[in-house]
């Protein structure tokens, strides 16, 4: 029985209000998976040939999350055969007062970025005791 494999195009980034790009050149928009817990949301983006030095993590003064990374491979020439694009990475989120600006974290490892933002205290799930 033939599989059919999805094949997902890279979506160059639009300048639209929510992610504008400052810079020229191509960007693309990263795939990112987001998950969320009693105590924090966490990003996973999808940032193949990025290294560390090349991403950039920033909250905007009106809660935006904004991430910009520069892809550092550099395509041999006279490629044969090219299934995918390279090109820079950009990507917005709102984030609204629920969560701690201050304390966002993030790490990229094989490609992938994660970026944790712990709730604030007043937004997290409160047990409450029901005494006898």
């Amino acid at each position: 029985m033939a599989t059919d494999l999805e094949k997902r195009e890279k979506k160059a980034v639009n300048n639209t209000a929510a992610e504008q790009i400052n810079e020229s050149g191509t960007a693309y928009s990263p795939d990112v998976d987001i998950y969320s817990s009693e105590n924090d949301v966490m990003f996973t983006v999808d940032l193949p040939g990025v290294e560390k030095g090349d991403v950039q993590i920033e909250v905007t003064e009106n809660d935006t999350l904004v991430i910009r990374a520069r892809n550092s491979f550099s395509e041999p020439e006279n490629p044969i055969l090219r299934q995918y694009r390279t090109g820079d990475y950009y990507r917005a989120f709102q984030i609204s007062n629920d969560f701690d600006k201050e304390k966002i974290s993030g790490t990229l490892e094989n490609g992938l970025l994660r970026i944790t933002i712990p709730k604030r205290e007043e937004a997290r799930p409160k047990r409450i005791e029901i005494k006898a």
